[in-house]
């Protein structure tokens, strides 16, 4: 990836994850019989991807970027290259993704969350509003707190965090084979 492309990439598949997943999260959330009883908008793409999209997609682009830029980049440009190694990609891309990615994640999981409350109580979504309202009652803790981390980091680092070392280090391994035989199926075609 190269120059602006590297942000906007994770951005779309964070979008695409989302446009695929945030519907059926929401129904998730609110059980189906209540998600069918709450005013949904009028707007086809919006209900088709379901309500709380932004906050849903904002999260995946992050966890995206920091899996597939700000980790390798970081690891690139400022890791000591006399300590570079499988293991310390490894290591260095899970702390990225358990101290930097989650961190963010954490708080817009919360605003997703919230922004359905608010939906359910009051059949629309502003998010600014539910930010606002819940820093008022609840300060930080409504969106980040060390439960909400821990939980989170159990639920994702493992795999989001070695997503780097995996594709540097594992599926190169693989990519010779996967190249003749598709040389191989080519040639029967044509």
């Amino acid at each position: 990836m190269h120059g602006g492309q590297d942000s906007v990439r994770p951005g779309l598949a964070g979008t695409i994850e989302s446009c695929i997943a945030n519907r059926a999260e929401a129904e998730r959330y609110f059980g189906i019989d209540k998600f069918s009883k709450i005013k949904q908008s009028t707007n086809p793409v919006v209900r088709a991807v379901g309500p709380g999209f932004i906050a849903n997609a904002a999260r995946n682009a992050v966890m995206s970027s920091t899996s597939f830029v700000l980790t390798p980049l970081m690891y690139k440009n400022f890791y000591p290259q006399e300590r570079k190694s499988q293991t310390t990609l490894f290591w260095f891309g899970l702390g990225m993704n358990i101290f930097v990615g989650n961190v963010v994640a954490i708080n817009l999981q919360a605003l997703w969350g919230r922004s359905l409350d608010q939906l359910a109580a009051q059949q629309h979504i502003d998010y600014r509003g539910v930010i606002r309202e819940s820093l008022r009652k609840e300060g930080v803790s409504a969106f980040i707190t060390p439960s909400k981390w821990f939980s989170r980091v159990l639920m994702n680092a493992p795999a989001q965090g070695t997503l780097p070392w995996f594709y540097n280090e594992v599926l190169p391994k693989g990519e010779a084979p996967v190249l003749r035989l598709a040389k191989r199926v080519e040639s029967m075609t044509s």
